[in-house]
């Protein structure tokens, strides 16, 4: 050895990753970053508005991919955690900013939580609740409607038949045809006998849609002029949204 200093290694630390793990993106590890310096002993973000701002934009993002990948539900949102204050390796006190650090990092990390469920709250808003949800009943017994399937030459299978819970007087159901089809059918058999199918293969997400119309039939008296009344096709009950006239 000639006693000079070696040369640095100069790949990135962030490259270093172990084999078999993924490596993180640019925007994940900026995001890391921006929380060291929010939530971390030595946090400095409250003097940097600009940092603030993209450690917000990142948080709200972060959600936004996480509630993307949550069907049906609302995403849990939890504060971030601050780093520990590592311990003086000679022994001594802690320096007074480190201890300093974690209220500072707490009150931004409220700030910065407060906003994310607000934008939470703001998407679950956003997603359409049903105006009624359908269950599945028992089905009568030498159901009209498979003989009615079967004089259109749909050849419907009756032991496949489901029936669901009425809307109004409209009657919902689902059966499979002998080409491994599921088909829906709605049937106002009480006021305007309207008549709605589709088939598609098993798994498909379904909806019919029926109008009201004033000088058509009487079906949907209840609703303004121009509402839809969509149904919603799901595995084992049937979503119904009531659209209001375009105005």
């Amino acid at each position: 050895m000639d006693g000079s200093p070696s040369a640095p290694d100069s790949r990135p630390e962030s490259l270093e990753l172990t084999e078999g793990s993924s490596r993180p993106s640019d925007t994940e590890r900026e995001l890391d970053e921006l929380r060291a310096r929010a939530y971390g002993p030595e946090a400095d973000i409250e003097g940097d508005p600009a940092a603030m701002a993209r450690l917000v934009e990142l948080e709200a993002a972060h959600l936004s991919a996480v509630t993307a990948v949550r069907a049906g539900g609302s995403a849990a949102v939890a504060a971030p955690v601050p780093a520990a204050t590592p311990a003086d390796p000679a022994g001594g006190i802690t320096p007074a900013t480190a201890r300093r650090a974690p209220g500072r990092g707490w009150a931004i990390a409220g700030a910065i939580v407060l906003v994310v469920v607000v934008l939470a709250v703001a998407a679950w808003n956003l997603v359409p609740r049903p105006d009624a949800t359908l269950k599945q009943i028992e089905v009568e017994a030498n159901s009209d409607i498979i003989r009615v399937l079967s004089a259109q030459g749909r050849g419907p299978v009756p032991s496949t038949l489901r029936r669901f819970e009425p809307y109004h007087d409209v009657r919902v159901w689902s059966v499979e045809d002998h080409a491994g089809k599921v088909c829906f059918i709605v049937w106002d058999l009480a006021v305007s006998g309207r008549f709605s199918i589709k088939c598609a293969p098993p798994g498909t997400e379904v909806a019919l849609t029926l109008s009201v119309a004033s000088e058509g039939d009487e079906f949907g008296r209840w609703l303004l002029d121009g509402s839809e009344v969509v149904f919603r096709f799901r595995e084992d009950t049937v979503d119904v949204f009531v659209r209001p006239p375009d105005r």
